[in-house]
């Protein structure tokens, strides 16, 4: 019996040993879903700006991405439970990278629901 829902794109996962690399900069990832993720760091592009990223996870080739910059959180002002960063939709991804994202994500989400019991 299946007992989990069918993940949706906004549905969140906190993630661990996940980077971003923006215009060389590397940033850990806070969390990451299949539409989108939340980067750790001082330096933010401007909300709305599109960026490619290459998104490194453990035991992955970088996965290469497209996104819009929604939101950022200068300095921790707008969410003060959240580090400084930005998060972004993701606009384009291989489908390729699609699937290998979705298995990471799966796998996360059962390390979670292992956690919880």
């Amino acid at each position: 019996m299946h007992t989990h829902s069918n993940m949706k794109a906004s549905d969140r996962y906190v993630v661990k040993d996940a980077a971003c690399l923006v215009d060389g900069e590397r940033m850990p990832v806070a969390n990451l879903s299949v539409g989108g993720l939340y980067a750790v760091t001082d330096r933010p592009p401007i909300a709305g700006q599109v960026v490619s990223l290459e998104l490194a996870l453990p035991e992955h080739s970088p996965l290469h991405i497209r996104g819009q910059v929604t939101w950022v959180n200068e300095n921790g002002k707008r969410y003060t439970h959240m580090p400084p960063g930005f998060g972004i939709k993701i606009t384009h991804i291989s489908f390729v990278d699609k699937l290998a994202l979705l298995g990471f994500l799966r796998r996360a989400r059962l390390e979670r629901a292992r956690g919880e019991q």
